[in-house]
């Protein structure tokens, strides 16, 4: 087993898991526990359900497959931050501005949780030989929650209170403002995790950024 996946620490189990039904969160909290000890490649359904105390009948139903209980629990982190973009109308540059920093905490908040580095560590040590885990983080995680940042970016653009600049280009200006080196560091375990204060901060210092760069 690959000396860094020892070095993860214990899981810290997401708070939306809080949310769902018992049998669910049951499932999704033991996924946690055996990848953290197991990684993904190893990790049986077999003993996540012994763990969740539900038999692997229960477990296919609900979730289908190994990578189904993957997909949800990458899922449910990533909702927090979907709730958080429930856009209301952007009728000036106040809200343009507003739903900016939403997405900037939300972002930050989700991503710097001690459970999705852990995930995100765990796909890095199983590259390049296992791709698996780093594609569900993409499409269940980072696709969506990019979608919904461009669509605000577009949404400010049609109201005029955003430059003409593509869409795309803008929302990576935006995440790289926001994010900087703070996920190297934390990947690496060198640094803590951001406080809501500095989450706020940083959200708001990169609008104000992303905002000046791109005037109408």
């Amino acid at each position: 087993m690959p000396a860094t996946r020892k070095k993860l620490p214990p899981p810290a189990h997401p708070d939306p898991l809080d949310e769902l039904p018992p049998r669910q969160r049951a499932v999704l909290i033991a996924a946690v526990d055996v990848l953290m000890e197991r990684g993904y490649a190893r990790a049986s359904t077999l003993e996540i359900a012994t763990r969740a105390r539900v038999s692997k009948r229960e477990l296919y139903a609900e979730f289908g497959s190994k990578r189904g209980i993957l997909e949800a629990l990458i899922a449910t982190s990533a909702k927090r931050m979907m709730v958080a973009l429930a856009p209301a109308e952007i009728g000036d540059r106040h809200a343009l501005a507003a739903a900016l920093s939403a997405y900037g905490a939300a972002a930050l908040t989700t991503l710097t949780n001690p459970y999705v580095l852990a995930m995100y560590r765990l796909a890095i040590a199983e590259a390049p030989a296992n791709t698996e885990l780093g594609n569900i983080l993409d499409a269940s995680g980072r696709q969506p929650n990019r979608l919904a940042l461009v669509e605000i970016i577009r949404r400010g653009q049609a109201a005029g209170f955003l430059g003409p600049a593509e869409p795309d280009r803008i929302a990576s200006e935006f995440f790289g403002l926001l994010m900087g080196d703070l996920m190297v560091w934390l990947l690496l375990a060198v640094g803590e995790p951001p406080t809501a204060a500095a989450i706020r901060a940083r959200a708001e210092t990169a609008t104000a950024a992303v905002l000046s760069l791109h005037p109408v």
